[in-house]
């Protein structure tokens, strides 16, 4: 029955799709609001269903417990580079819904999507990719190597924030060198691992995956009536959608840091297990976190 669930997800997904298209089309005022978020959960669903079709793997066949998790934690994930924005001020948000709880809805479930819909991409391009694709190099990794990555990410970090006109881009690798040598060295599933080994078939997975990812963010959000819209220093020309040409090569990073993060998490969820406290405690922490960014938001972010 779990299969065949799994694989009647692909055309459920496309006919959710093609569904909120045609209303969107129409002009429904609902639709108008909400088309990026049920076009992308739309999206998801339908590729659980192909990566389940094509591989016999995708999140929800893995565990539809962690599915929901990952979709939890995906708010506070993002919700950190929207604080991050207030400083940055590369986007603003446009045309959302005037009450503010179907507002914040909209940002729980549209910030839900986004390591759903990484992971996803991953699993699709690692399908086509494993065992192959491009070795550059054999990485040797080091306790000096590790300290480097540590002071990178902390210095990319840290010149983002404050000199955000010229550095803004840095905001999009700190954490690959912040949190890649942290799951490397407590054995957590890591790219810098796999690199150490000759295998780069999962990092051009996890690179495609954020590139597509960022296409599909960029092509829905156009057509929304809800929607954000960019301005980068220095880079805010050749528009395809809504983001400036070069602002696209930011997916990729993304995607590196969004599986860094991902990798630390899953592994964080093995190790509560069953632990009450530890899961209360998270559980707070991210509703209160998330609040208060929500809170931020339409201060800041939101244009009226």
């Amino acid at each position: 029955m779990k299969q065949k669930i799994l694989k009647a997800n692909l055309f459920i997904g496309l006919a959710l799709i093609v569904f909120s298209a045609v209303l969107l089309a129409l002009s429904v005022p609902f639709m108008k609001h909400w088309f990026y978020t049920f076009a992308w959960w739309s999206f998801i669903l339908f590729l659980d269903g192909l990566n389940f079709r094509l591989q016999g793997d995708s999140l929800l066949a893995r565990s539809v417990k962690k599915f929901f998790l990952l979709a939890f934690y995906s708010i506070s994930f993002w919700c950190f580079f929207e604080m991050c924005d207030l400083r940055l001020q590369n986007w603003s948000y446009h045309g959302l819904p005037a009450s503010w709880p179907e507002r914040w809805l909209g940002y729980f479930l549209s910030y839900a999507t986004v390591i759903p819909a990484l992971k996803e991409l991953e699993i699709f391009w690692y399908g086509f990719l494993k065992g192959k694709g491009p070795a550059l190099f054999r990485l040797r990794v080091s306790r000096s190597l590790l300290a480097s990555f540590y002071v990178l990410g902390a210095v990319c970090l840290v010149l983002s924030l404050v000199w955000p006109r010229l550095f803004f881009p840095l905001i999009w690798l700190a954490f690959i060198f912040l949190l890649e040598p942290l799951n490397y060295s407590h054995k957590f599933p890591s790219l810098m691992a796999e690199v150490e080994q000759g295998k780069w078939d999962r990092f051009w997975s996890v690179v495609l995956g954020g590139l597509t990812a960022g296409f599909f963010w960029e092509f829905w959000n156009f057509w929304a009536g809800s929607h954000w819209e960019y301005y980068l220093p220095y880079l805010n020309f050749g528009r395809i959608f809504q983001m400036p040409v070069l602002g696209y090569t930011g997916f990729m990073p993304f995607a590196l840091e969004a599986f860094a993060a991902t990798s630390l998490f899953l592994a964080l969820v093995d190790k509560w297990g069953k632990k009450k406290a530890s899961w209360l405690v998270f559980f707070s922490a991210c509703l209160l976190f998330d609040v208060f960014v929500f809170q931020l938001i339409d201060l800041f972010i939101f244009k009226h």
